[in-house]
């Protein structure tokens, strides 16, 4: 049987250690499982009756346990979590971002910038204050309580599924993953809100601290992580105290 993985529509390389790791393992556990299937094994028999034998339950479990070690040794850290519900349940497994990730090492840090990121639309620039959201249980009050008027959110989260709810009441978002390309970004178009992706801090935001975010700034380049020209940044900068 021909190997129909062996040309794949996806061409794009991966932007992260952790995808592209992903990707190389289950293709070779695929083509491995096709082979032993025999040359003469239909194809259509593995998109019906048999579609566990390319992947099955325990080469999932397999597969997630040989990334996660071989992620570990390539980046010597755990899993970034979006929430802090994946890291109360696995601890071993995860990591809140904004408690791992290195402070951006810039010296050329603007006067009164904390942040910047890439801007997923144009937009006017907002002026609100920080609420940091990580917790479940927070989203939970937001829905029952509403988002306070010009509040600006600052999530972990770049696939938008905790925050979703709350999403269009904030007045922008700054997110500290992801990129233009990610769900977060996909929805918060839909919704109008404006965001920043894969945000870099001179220092973390606080709940509660003034900022003003230019999103007026050019849209970044969806293309940009793959070789494409990066355009400037957005940047978040501090209305009071000292950045």
């Amino acid at each position: 049987m021909t190997n129909p993985m062996a040309d794949p529509k996806w061409k794009l390389p991966e932007s992260s250690t952790l995808s592209r790791l992903t990707r190389e393992a289950l293709f070779a556990t695929v083509r491995r499982n096709l082979e032993a299937a025999g040359p003469d094994a239909p194809w259509k028999d593995f998109t019906g009756p048999r579609t566990l034998e390319l992947l099955s339950e325990e080469d999932g479990r397999r597969i997630a346990e040989e990334v996660f070690e071989q992620f570990q040794m390539i980046e010597g850290r755990k899993l970034f979590a979006g929430c802090e519900i994946a890291l109360k349940e696995r601890p071993d497994l995860y990591v809140l971002r904004s408690e791992a990730q290195e402070l951006e090492p810039r010296t050329d840090w603007p006067e009164g910038v904390v942040a910047d990121g890439d801007n997923v639309f144009q937009h006017d620039d907002v002026e609100g204050t920080v609420l940091v959201v990580r917790e479940v249980g927070e989203v939970d009050r937001l829905m029952r309580e509403g988002v306070p008027e010009g509040t600006i959110g600052v999530i972990d989260d770049a696939g938008g599924t905790m925050t979703a709810p709350i999403l269009e009441e904030f007045d922008g978002v700054v997110c500290l993953a992801g990129t233009v390309r990610s769900h977060l970004a996909i929805i918060s178009r839909e919704f109008g809100v404006p965001v920043l992706m894969g945000s870099r801090t001179r220092r973390p935001l606080r709940t509660g601290e003034r900022v003003r975010v230019t999103y007026s700034v050019e849209a970044q380049n969806v293309d940009a992580y793959f070789g494409d020209a990066i355009k400037p940044r957005a940047e978040v900068v501090l209305l009071d105290g000292e950045a």
